[in-house]
């Protein structure tokens, strides 16, 4: 489980969320698991949500350094770039700089070997970037996959529940 929580902490929380009204101690079992099992669930799908916004805005961070690349490949001339007259791509950099590239403030002329370690300073943000991305996916698909894992033991729970309350229904009918 990726967070410990008591059956408590869970039962008290799908409580709230069912009514005020509802006493934990007057709920059958079946009542009781359905109640954690959804808990478990809406839990899971909220931080699953959760997660990948989180990736979803560092993603487009990625694709911004890369467009940023584009762009200065385009403003370049004779292997340097010189925008201290081009406000887009200063604004550009300032977004940069706010995403954690090392940019030096105030400079807007680069030659040849400056231009090279800018763009890899870029890069190497992108990859930073990327790697803390890879490991949020891995997040998300244990995430998904403890959802899954829950839905699973919540049917394997309900099922012989489900069968039990069957089986009494019939032998009281049956005599």
């Amino acid at each position: 489980m990726s967070q410990e929580i008591t059956v408590e902490e869970v039962v008290s929380s799908a409580v709230k969320n069912v009514g005020s009204d509802v006493d934990p101690n007057n709920l059958s079992l079946e009542a009781l698991a359905l109640l954690i099992n959804t808990e478990r669930l809406k839990f899971l799908e909220r931080k699953i949500a959760s997660e990948f916004l989180e990736l979803k805005k560092r993603q487009d961070e990625i694709s911004f350094l890369h467009k940023l690349i584009k762009t200065v490949n385009a403003a370049t001339v004779n292997e340097e770039i010189d925008f201290s007259n081009i406000q887009e791509l200063k604004d550009l950099f300032a977004k940069a700089k706010e995403y954690g590239v090392e940019i030096k403030e105030g400079k807007f002329k680069y030659n040849k070997a400056e231009r090279e370690r800018l763009i890899e300073n870029i890069r190497i943000t992108s990859e930073d970037l990327n790697v803390l991305n890879d490991m949020q996916l891995q997040t998300i698909t244990r995430l998904t996959n403890e959802r899954y894992e829950s839905y699973q033991l919540a049917r394997s729970i309900m099922k012989p529940l489900h069968d039990s309350k069957i089986n009494t229904s019939r032998a009281i009918h049956g005599r």
